[in-house]
């Protein structure tokens, strides 16, 4: 089956996916070099000087398998799996590509420590500049391993990684929490307002795989799976009764509204339109009890979110006790 994709010209002018990578044997015969042949890749790509997809997916692919242990290498590694593939016009081509990208993230993920220095490589003008590969394969993930994601999903094809079938380990290191936390922000991001669609389900697969398989990073995964289900509950079982002042007392018209119901002026269509939002949330929320219990028992200094954000898991709660006093009416 034909898939549509970006054009591959865009692509290439930018710059195991769920267990932990073992430090192969290989590893030992990285070369000293490994990370300047594959950043002199990386610039031919961005200089317009390679455009071949098989030269730059077998250098990739090189790296990802002799340099496992070198989160710089599976940096750059990660962007040249990314820049191929919007070549890609089949679905297998393209799920290849993606996960040879995922394993190279992960392996990077790995192989980073905080004392990790970064590489300096040499520049197409001669100078020298370092090279922050973890910054590289955050970029690979967030603009190209989970758009292309939900590219090959949309054309009939789920990519492990959101299909639902558990991990046999955690896909995130856990020394450090910032890239898990950028991608489910990704995904609450593409859920919100869409608990309707289709890639609701893939962002619901993909959040609680690594909530089982990433207990490091539970607590944060907490908030983020109940982010995906709260904000929607929110917007399903919240109805305000106001009125329109039209300057007198007299004149006001009194009616309900729900952002997603939108107003409604007559009591008996507000009552079996809330019915049938009611009936939608209550699936999520018996899903996201044990989230918001868990998030609401912690210290909040113990779940590294970014500021501010726990404030709102009261508002979840809140929603969640609406449905709840609908039951009990």
């Amino acid at each position: 089956m034909t898939i549509k994709l970006i054009p591959a010209a865009i692509s290439l002018a930018i710059a195991a996916i769920s267990s932990a990578p073992a430090q192969a044997e290989t590893a030992s015969a990285c070369p000293a070099d490994a990370e300047q042949k594959l950043y002199d890749m990386e610039m031919a790509i961005r200089q317009g000087t390679q455009t071949d997809p098989a030269a730059i997916l077998e250098l990739a692919e090189w790296a990802v398998e002799t340099c496992p242990d070198r989160p710089d290498a599976q940096g750059i590694a990660s962007t040249l799996a990314s820049a191929v593939m919007g070549t890609a016009t089949e679905a297998d081509t393209l799920e290849r590509y993606i996960t040879l990208t995922f394993k190279a993230i992960t392996q990077g993920d790995y192989a980073w420590t905080p004392k990790h220095e970064p590489s300096v490589l040499k520049q197409p003008d001669g100078s020298e500049a370092p090279y922050y590969g973890y910054n590289a394969g955050t970029t690979a993930l967030l603009q190209y391993a989970l758009p292309f994601t939900i590219t090959l999903a949309k054309a009939g094809r789920l990519h492990p990684i959101i299909s639902g079938v558990p991990y046999t380990s955690c896909p995130f290191s856990e020394r450090a929490d910032f890239r898990v936390r950028e991608e489910a922000n990704f995904w609450n991001r593409l859920a919100k307002d869409n608990y309707n669609q289709a890639g609701f389900v893939w962002v619901e697969n993909r959040l609680n795989s690594l909530h089982a398989a990433c207990p490091s990073h539970r607590k944060e995964l907490d908030y983020y799976i109940a982010r995906l289900y709260g904000q929607e509950i929110d917007r399903l079982t919240l109805w305000r009764y106001s009125h329109n002042d039209q300057g007198s007392w007299a004149l006001s018209k009194w009616y309900w509204h729900n952002p997603i119901a939108g107003i409604v002026n007559e009591e008996s269509v507000m009552e079996e339109k809330k019915a049938e939002l009611d009936a939608i949330a209550r699936p999520m929320a018996e899903k996201v009890r044990p989230h918001i219990a868990s998030l609401m028992q912690t210290p909040h200094d113990d779940i590294r979110v970014y500021n501010g954000d726990l404030e709102k898991v009261e508002d979840w709660d809140e929603a969640v006790k609406r449905l709840d006093s609908t039951i009990r009416e």
